[in-house]
């Protein structure tokens, strides 16, 4: 069987665990020639926009997306340097849908995201980006979960 992998997509939330997934995408770029997308979606927590009297500058929204732009393109820096062709993308957005979205209009065929390993409680509460992703891509996802998790 071939296995055709002609751009791969990178989610990233920018914790630690970040190193662990970008070497994961380096690596599978590196072996199959592959351009990478790395992404970052940002939105309001449903908890925030019901606080009342809760306020936000009105360049907040601008700052948090150039912020992000910025830390992909320190990323995508270091990708180029290994010679791989890497986009980045920022977008608003609840992140699995708004990575489900990005796959569409990429082409992508492989998202590689991390995992935080949440388990019990929590898990139920927040539930888990990397698991809706895996139920709703149309493509292949591989999870990396770092030995931290």
């Amino acid at each position: 069987m071939d296995v055709k992998i002609d751009c791969i997509l990178v989610p990233l939330d920018f914790s630690e665990h970040a190193a662990a997934v970008l070497d994961w995408a380096v690596h599978l770029a590196q072996q199959h020639d592959s351009r990478v997308v790395l992404f970052h979606a940002y939105h309001l927590p449903v908890e925030f926009q019901q606080l009342e009297g809760a306020y936000l500058p009105p360049d907040f929204w601008t700052n948090v997306k150039a912020e992000a732009e910025e830390t992909l393109e320190r990323y995508a820096a270091e990708l180029r340097q290994k010679g791989i062709s890497v986009e980045s993308v920022v977008a608003e957005g609840y992140a699995a849908t708004a990575i489900i979205d990005e796959v569409a209009d990429k082409g992508v065929d492989l998202i590689v995201i991390g995992t935080h390993g949440l388990s019990g409680l929590k898990h139920l509460l927040l539930g888990s980006i990397a698991e809706r992703v895996v139920q709703k891509a149309p493509c292949a996802v591989l999870t990396v979960k770092t030995h931290s998790d």
